[in-house]
């Protein structure tokens, strides 16, 4: 990518200064084939580690793209990748005593969680979360990082100088919470668990139901079409996956981190409809869309407080969102030009 980071974990060096402080550590990464996942993969092997990676191919969206992500792990010596849902308690034999275990896996999605959608996003978001902390205190693993997300604020999030409360306005964002509030119970049993609260994340791989994704998907002459969800004044801090990857590497190896729980945020805050005019300038193409009501549980505006991940990791968002956009553009053209290719040879 000619997107570089410049904190450490990114630098020239990386994979030295690292080796030098923590060697060639055994890691578990659960969620491997998703979006941040898979980033978070190859980073691991790419400074040194040795990786198993858990997941089940959930269906919820097309499992040819996650197998995607993970084409490049996947001819490595150092990866292995377990196809079960979550299964932690089988990992000592194939890798020892891991180092770490990030815990990635769940259901995501604020407007899937609604209904009957909450079966799947508390079963994969708290019962098996739950599983995860007790297979890990039952075997010995000492450290859990676990992904949590902004949702847990709820419509509150939206002041830099100000400690939000937390109070979810989407089930997704209660069962995000729960996940943390059990981590927080089995640290009192001796297990460390940081948490790191994802602020909207974007770049190559996103997921497809998230809006950056469908906005460049409708650029296309014959994509589906951009559902603007209200008059997209709606703002988010957007965090580059390069970005977030790095924190959440540094929360697992830090001793600092231990039981901490941090904000991560892209530094800036920029409308819906700022991203829409953005996407547009990179594709050439304007954006096939349509105007739908706001739904519930979307808040008018998401702000990071990143002030303790940068006194504790020692971390900052580096990447801008004009620069993260273009790789993630690359993405889908890439993606496009694969598929045409497909299709000529039929």
């Amino acid at each position: 990518m000619s997107v570089q980071s410049s904190n450490i974990l990114f630098g020239p060096t990386a994979t030295t200064k690292f080796q030098e402080q923590y060697g060639s550590p055994n890691v578990v990464v659960t969620g491997a084939a998703g979006f941040i996942g898979s980033h978070l993969v190859e980073r691991l092997l790419l400074l040194g580690c040795r990786v198993v990676g858990v997941d089940d191919f959930d269906p919820w969206y097309d499992s040819t793209q996650k197998r995607d992500n993970l084409a490049w792990a996947s001819a490595q010596d150092d990866f292995d990748l377990i196809e079960e849902p979550l299964a932690i308690d089988g990992l000592r034999g194939m890798l020892g005593d891991p180092s770490v275990v990030f815990h990635l896996a769940g259901r995501p999605g604020v407007q899937d969680s609604w209904g009957e959608g909450f079966v799947e996003s508390s079963h994969r978001n708290i019962d098996l979360t739950q599983r995860v902390y007790e297979m890990c205190l039952t075997n010995g693993f000492p450290r859990v990082v676990y992904a949590s997300s902004s949702s847990v604020y709820g419509a509150n999030a939206n002041r830099h100088d100000l400690t939000p409360e937390l109070s979810p306005i989407s089930p997704y964002g209660v069962s995000k919470l729960v996940g943390e509030q059990l981590g927080q119970v089995y640290r009192l049993r001796g297990l460390n668990v940081a948490c790191l609260r994802y602020f909207t994340v974007f770049g190559p791989r996103q997921r497809p139901d998230m809006a950056m994704h469908r906005m460049f998907e409708a650029t296309r002459p014959n994509g589906p079409v951009f559902m603007r969800r209200g008059d997209g004044s709606q703002s988010r801090e957007f965090t580059y996956v390069e970005d977030v990857v790095e924190a959440t590497i540094a929360a697992g190896f830090i001793d600092e981190a231990q039981n901490c729980t941090f904000d991560i945020g892209g530094g800036s805050v920029t409308s819906l409809n700022e991203v829409i005019q953005i996407v547009e300038q990179l594709s050439d193409r304007p954006i096939r869309m349509e105007t739908v009501d706001l739904p519930a549980g979307d808040p008018p505006v998401t702000v990071a407080r990143t002030q303790l991940a940068q006194e504790v990791l020692g971390w900052e968002p580096c990447v801008e969102l004009l620069d993260g956009l273009a790789e993630q553009a690359r993405w889908h053209q890439h993606r496009w030009t694969y598929a045409d290719s497909l299709l000529i040879a039929d």
